[in-house]
């Protein structure tokens, strides 16, 4: 028997800054936008960023993804990380999907200078879950 159960984790967070701001701190460098970057040009704008860090208490990498909305005086994101587990039979990743989206939701907010509300918190994300990410 497989172990169908997802282990992905998502919060939606509303920051209180500019979408340019908040946009400013993904850079290739930074472990939650070190593998893609792309800003759309919408409206309202939206910019997409994913990142990969290894992890060694899971002794495996996990990934993130960021998707940021543009409000009026705020930006809105859905930070989404998953991938965490050797195998299909763990049951756990040891809370690394989790840690990686509030460490980098915090390092977002420090490098913006706002303040920061988490609207929502999802475990076991899944796409029977997701729309507990809108708003």
């Amino acid at each position: 028997m497989v172990n169908n159960v997802v282990l992905a984790h998502g919060v939606l967070v509303r920051v209180n800054a500019s979408f340019d701001r908040v946009v400013g701190t993904l850079k290739p460098g930074r472990e939650y936008s070190n593998v893609y970057i792309e800003v759309f040009d919408t409206k309202p704008r939206v910019a997409i960023a994913i990142g990969e860090k290894f992890f060694f208490r899971a002794g495996n990498y996990a990934s993130i993804t960021l998707i940021l909305i543009e409000e009026d005086n705020s930006t809105i994101i859905r930070a989404i990380a998953s991938g965490s587990r050797k195998g299909p039979l763990d049951f756990t990743d040891l809370g690394v999907s989790r840690d990686y989206v509030k460490d980098s939701i915090n390092t977002i907010c420090e490098l913006a200078r706002a303040t920061c509300e988490i609207i929502r918190e999802v475990e076991h994300l899944d796409a029977s879950r997701s729309e507990l990410l809108r708003i």
